[in-house]
């Protein structure tokens, strides 16, 4: 009997490699450090982690090539900031020392910048830098540490950032859901209504963190839509601007901020559109063509409940192939197939919802579609009576 051949490690596909090794999540640390001239250095990295208690060890793992770690290099101590999950955003901004301008920091024991909002900090003196293939694993000489906000920390699955949260939190975590529902129990007469008038599916929606979920829907449409209660839909632009205040840069600066960095060249043209919803007080999105059926399957399971950051990237995919179908200008003597008119509900506490419409009959001249348009704001602002009609005085909106 012969023996098996060993596989050439040579043969391994990089894609296919990153992809199975993406599977298993990891932590993410900003390492920073001070050089002598007083220039401050910082470097996401994904890699860190604990190797040895006696004495005490830790390591990272950057780039052969890069010119930060090079920099890194030539401080004498290095800090180690554990990210917390609710510091993503800083993730995909970091862009060397001026953006230490944009986060709290105090210096560490040896002056290595210690962010504010870090879960844990870990100040290192360098103990080896050993020769590993494209990397360098660093290891690090504990010299202090200090837990400084105990929450769950940032991380890295998949190729995208979130966080973690233990079974035993998720039923608080879906608080604001369940106020949602107690108000969409007032709220669903309008949005019959207008279901029967325009024959549509008409759902009230929720936004609960970064996503819409739907918490009702009256049934209109001649062909069924999917919008069942707990779908959640992200909102990923150019999805979501019914929410935004285009007049609030940071609020749209962190919409427009979960588009992939790939997509650099359209994030100005989602800007625009969300300035073009708040001018005609509500979203519309026409019927294009579907994605292909793996990608289809893939946003499917992410908006009925099991999200991972490679089907979040299908959502994403799926939105800006399809930008050109969201917004468009209407001319009266064209026919249009309308896949959803989303309008805001107006201000009812701290909970925001919306009225989308979904599946109205199929073309629909620019003028109808128009009026289509004004019904759902005006569904939507009578929604918002009826809420603070029934809870306005109990306490239920805030």
């Amino acid at each position: 009997m012969s023996e098996p051949t060993a596989p050439d490690p040579a043969a391994i596909d990089p894609l296919t490699f990153r992809n199975a090794l993406g599977h298993y999540p990891t932590g993410v640390a900003l390492i920073t450090a001070t050089l002598s001239g007083g220039e401050l250095v910082g470097m996401v990295v994904g890699t860190f982690t604990s190797v040895s208690i006696d004495p005490p060890l830790v390591a990272f793992l950057p780039d052969r090539g890069s010119r930060t770690f090079a920099k890194l290099r030539e401080a004498e101590t290095f800090c180690v900031n554990v990210l917390a999950a609710d510091q993503a955003d800083l993730v995909g901004t970091w862009r060397g020392a001026e953006s230490f301008e944009d986060v709290s920091w105090r210096p560490s024991p040896s002056g290595a910048p210690i962010l504010q909002e870090s879960v844990t900090w870990i100040e290192c003196d360098y103990h080896e830098i050993v020769d590993a293939g494209d990397h360098f694993i660093v290891l690090g000489r504990v010299r202090s540490l200090e837990v400084q906000r105990p929450t769950c920390p940032l991380l890295f699955f998949q190729g995208g950032f979130g966080g973690f949260a233990p079974s035993s939190f998720l039923a608080p975590a879906d608080h604001d859901l369940i106020r949602a529902s107690r108000l969409s129990e007032a709220a669903m007469e309008p949005l019959a209504d207008l279901a029967a008038e325009v024959g549509a599916d008409v759902s009230l929606l929720a936004l609960i963190g970064d996503h819409d979920v739907v918490i009702g829907t009256e049934r209109g449409s001649a062909t069924r839509t999917f919008f069942e209660i707990g779908l959640r839909l992200p909102n990923v632009p150019p999805a979501g601007s019914v929410h935004l205040d285009p007049a609030d840069d940071t609020a749209v600066d962190r919409w427009i901020g979960r588009l992939p960095r790939s997509a650099e060249e359209v994030r100005g043209r989602c800007a625009e559109l969300a300035h073009r919803v708040a001018e005609q007080g509500y979203s519309l999105s026409l019927v294009g063509e579907g994605p292909d059926q793996e990608t289809w399957q893939d946003v499917t399971r992410y908006i009925h409940g099991e999200p991972t950051p490679h089907r979040q990237r299908q959502v994403q995919a799926m939105h800006l192939e399809h930008l050109d179908y969201y917004e468009p200008e209407l001319s009266d003597d064209q026919t249009y197939d309308v896949r959803s008119i989303t309008a805001s509900v107006p201000s009812i506490g701290a909970l925001q919802l919306s009225v989308r419409l979904s599946g109205p009959p199929a073309g629909a001249s620019g003028a109808t579609v128009a009026q289509w348009g004004q019904l759902v704001r005006r569904r939507a602002a009578e929604v918002a009576d009826l809420i603070w009609a029934r809870f306005g005085e109990g306490g239920v909106l805030d």
